[in-house]
């Protein structure tokens, strides 16, 4: 349970915020991936660029929100901190399967890497609407 008095509304605000844009930064990598799966060549390797470069996006976000949330929100809304750390350890791992998967060519990871896609992508979209919740109350 949250309660929303003991959280100022420049927190909340914050919050939602960072979450919301942590969450845009996730499809941004799900349509790159399609994109580079789907094309071949120099249009491939373009796509894998933006892919990595989107993937720091979202780590950024994520980070702020998880540090956010571990200073001013962990009385106030417990399970929304364990989220918001949850998805930032989430967001490290597949940034890091991701990149053992480009510069160390090690393609067995591939299914960790989507496992943890889904696994980001579940964690931002209920933390962006939890967060929203929070905020309008």
């Amino acid at each position: 349970m949250t309660d929303r008095a003991a959280v100022p509304p420049g927190v909340r605000r914050a919050f939602a915020i960072l979450t919301g844009i942590a969450t845009l930064f996730v499809f941004v990598q799900f349509f790159t991936s399609g994109e580079f799966i789907g094309t071949h060549g120099a249009a491939a390797e373009s796509w894998k660029a933006v892919h990595g470069v989107t993937a720091y996006g979202l780590l950024v976000p994520a980070l702020l929100a998880a540090v956010l949330a571990v200073v001013a929100l962990r009385r106030a809304a417990p399970v929304l901190t364990g989220v918001a750390v949850a998805l930032l350890v989430a967001a490290v791992g597949q940034t890091a399967t991701g990149e053992l998967i480009s510069r160390a060519h090690l393609d067995s990871l591939t299914p960790v890497h989507v496992v943890l896609a889904a696994v980001v992508l579940s964690l931002a979209v209920w933390a962006s609407m939890r967060s929203a919740t929070l905020r309008r109350g």
